[in-house]
């Protein structure tokens, strides 16, 4: 029980960077569904069928506009980003801790004694897969970037706005 709490505050923690990150590094401007195209609604619905969309925006980054799709599926919120095309260039979805690569969990607790996973989080762009952990430590609150094979790539103190969960 104690495990899921955990896991359900680290959740909550990583879907507010989430937001944070998003909107520090790229230009968001909420939009309604008739400003979607048609190709990115078919490509979401028909790869995550009982998704619930709870918000789309549009996305700038390095000159070129993509379309984002908020969405729950049962316990797993992801965030999407599509090419006007339909085809997918980013997810970004919260995972159980028990899905890290094994290598990330004798990481964490080597690094971090006694950390508690708040939230773990799959960042898939391309064929480049990492993972993003908000950890509760002896020592304060932690952000750490992780690759598929469990190595630390970044490991840094939470800011305020991280460690309120906005």
């Amino acid at each position: 029980m104690k495990l899921l709490k955990i896991f359900l505050a680290c959740f909550v923690l990583s879907i507010s960077l989430i937001g944070i990150y998003s909107r520090m590094f790229a230009q968001d401007k909420k939009i309604s569904k008739k400003n979607v195209p048609q190709a990115v609604l078919n490509s979401f619905h028909k790869t995550y069928p009982k998704a619930v969309i709870k918000g789309m925006s549009t996305e700038t980054e390095k000159g070129k506009t993509y379309f984002e799709i908020e969405s729950v599926d049962g316990n797993v919120n992801r965030d999407l980003l599509y090419t006007a095309t339909g085809k997918v260039a980013e997810i970004e979805e919260t995972i159980p801790s028990s899905e890290l690569p094994k290598m990330s969990m004798k990481l964490i607790e080597k690094k971090f004694p006694s950390a508690k996973i708040e939230k773990a989080e799959r960042n898939i762009s391309g064929s480049k897969v990492t993972y993003e952990l908000a950890i509760t430590a002896k020592n304060g609150k932690f952000v750490v970037v992780l690759n598929k094979e469990g190595k630390l790539i970044k490991s840094q103190k939470a800011s305020a706005e991280e460690s309120d969960g906005d």
